[in-house]
C-alpha cells in the first residue's frame, strides 16, 4: 500500500466522519493516523458509540498503516472489538 493509498481508505473509514480529521488541515498521514486513533480509543472505552465492525476495520487499518508514520511506529495498539 502507497502513502496515498492509506490516506484513501483511513479517510473512507466510516470512523473517519467521527474524528478530529486533522489531516484535512494538514494532509499529513500521521494526523489521520491519530484521528483514527483517538477515535478508537474512545469507541473502545464506550465514551461515544461506533458500529463494532466499523471500529474492527479501523483497527486494522491502524495496524497496516502505522509502519508508514513518522511519530506511531511503536505506539501500541491495544484495542479490541469482540
Amino acid at each position: 500500500m502507497t502513502r496515498e493509498e492509506a490516506m484513501t481508505t483511513g479517510r473512507d473509514l466510516d470512523v473517519y466522519i467521527d474524528s478530529e480529521m486533522a489531516d484535512e488541515k494538514t494532509g499529513e498521514l500521521d494526523d489521520l493516523w491519530q484521528s483514527i486513533y483517538d477515535i478508537v480509543q474512545v469507541a473502545t472505552f464506550g465514551i461515544v458509540e461506533e458500529d463494532p465492525e466499523e471500529l474492527k476495520a479501523a483497527i486494522v487499518w491502524l495496524k497496516e498503516v502505522q509502519p508508514m508514520t513518522e511519530a506511531y511506529k511503536t505506539l501500541a495498539i491495544p484495542f479490541e472489538v469482540e
